[in-house]
């Protein structure tokens, strides 16, 4: 089964992200009517059109690889109970209920509605209902004041399919509680066929017509780093985080921008300050505290001694490829003039960073003459200067799959792809990047 990452509000994805072929008003009405058609959701399962609130306000965004990675579109059905538990006035909240639970609270739900036979009653139990009764009363006056001043007969027919909701037409209130109890009943006990029905569609193609995919894309991220901002959990930071790095490695054009609630701004920056910002949070450890620069003048770490460790099953033959190796990787890093060089003392403490004056900085393998193996290096990792401090404590898993961080596998020629890296003509801003991180790691031995 799907899992449901993040409910998005369908208005404000309208009004924020919808391409401008459709006017808003009339893209929600699209929604609705996909909502109710037959052969589609909630109208085919409960015979139910409402001429007020459609169980569309949410859409959810499930946790697939479609909609390029990011992830699966469809009608939200923790919404759907969510207003079902409102509308019998069920003070409970369904997302932290077991499914037994919300089995059994909605049956007892049930059985008080069928109890009901006054609109005393009807108001103090279940006041949305008593509420739709009165509206729909107020609507049969709008609609016979409609049909004497329209002559149009299609305008007149559009406007009944916008808002007809035929439970709540009855004048008459027997007739209307009645209604309303056969529906409820549908509601509750084929809610499971309305979530199979969510789950095996979905509303990817209307918003890939309707809707800026891009600025969907990225307030889809967006919403992702408002979770986080709220969340406790450890491992649930990492997931939506994750769910962030994979829109920020994804095609999406970044450049766009789009205006959210409260009137604010979201933009390619703000999402990486953001996503920036949180992971310090939740990863407190990760900074420049870990790193000590080698001093000027060494070619290697400066450590105890240690004891010698994985020579026992190697030849001396082996031992000496290896030696030639690691010294020639050595070598070859002396030789590429970095302006400095730090190593890792804690998470990194097997890892060289050398920084350059460029403002790129790689990250290889410790060369320990007393552990041969070291010689053997998988790849090089090349970082921004202006990035060390945020991803430089991750995990090696965490490190590699990171969108700020290019791998360069030990292939054939790999030094040549090294040294692009190293002469490549930067930015000032980037040059004084190198400088800034260099005082950085010094003033925190």
């Amino acid at each position: 089964m799907e899992k449901g990452i993040i409910n998005l509000n369908t208005k404000s994805l309208i009004k924020y992200c919808s391409n401008g072929s459709v006017a808003d008003e009339d893209l929600y009405f699209k929604i609705r009517m996909i909502n109710r058609r037959t052969n589609s959701n909630i109208h085919e399962i409960f015979g139910y059109r409402k001429f007020d609130e459609d169980f569309i306000d949410k859409v959810t965004v499930y946790d697939t690889e479609d909609l390029d990675g990011l992830g699966t579109i469809k009608f939200s059905y923790s919404e759907f109970l969510l207003k079902l538990f409102k509308l019998l006035n069920i003070p409970n909240k369904p997302n932290s209920m077991s499914e037994e639970e919300i089995r059994e609270v909605l049956i007892k739900r049930l059985e008080v509605l069928n109890m009901a036979y006054q609109k005393d009653f009807l108001e103090k139990e279940f006041p949305s209902i008593l509420s739709d009764y009165y509206r729909g009363l107020d609507y049969l006056e709008e609609v016979k004041r409609i049909k004497a001043t329209t002559e149009d007969e299609k305008k007149y027919k559009e406007v009944l399919e916008k808002y007809y909701y035929r439970c709540a037409l009855q004048p008459n209130f027997d007739k209307f509680l009645g209604k309303q109890k056969n529906l409820y009943s549908r509601l509750v006990y084929r809610r499971e066929d309305y979530r199979n029905k969510i789950e095996k569609g979905n509303l990817n193609n209307f918003f890939k017509k309707y809707f800026d995919m891009d600025k969907v894309a990225m307030y889809i991220a967006n919403s992702y780093l408002n979770v986080c901002e709220y969340l406790e959990d450890e491992e649930q930071i990492k997931y939506y985080m994750s769910l962030v790095e994979k829109y920020l490695k994804s095609e999406y054009d970044k450049s766009v921008e789009i205006e959210v609630e409260n009137n604010r701004k979201i933009n390619l920056d703000v999402i990486q300050e953001r996503y920036a910002d949180i992971k310090k949070k939740f990863k407190p450890e990760i900074g420049l505290v870990n790193w000590e620069l080698i001093p000027a003048g060494k070619d290697g770490i400066i450590r105890g001694e240690s004891a010698p460790r994985s020579r026992v099953d190697l030849t001396e033959e082996e031992l000496a490829v290896l030696r030639s190796k690691g010294q020639a990787k050595a070598d070859f890093y002396q030789n590429s003039n970095p302006y400095a060089k730090a190593y890792g003392t804690v998470k990194r403490d097997c890892y060289v960073a050398y920084i350059y004056k460029n403002g790129e900085v790689l990250l290889d393998t410790v060369y320990d003459e007393n552990n041969p193996r070291t010689a053997i290096g998988n790849a090089t990792y090349n970082i921004k200067a202006c990035d060390f401090e945020l991803i430089s404590g991750l995990d090696k898993s965490e490190l590699k799959n990171h969108p700020c961080v290019k791998k360069l596998n030990h292939s054939k020629n790999w030094e040549t792809r090294v040294l692009e890296i190293t002469n490549r003509e930067n930015s000032e801003e980037d040059k004084e990047a190198a400088v800034q991180l260099v005082k950085k790691i010094k003033n925190r031995e």
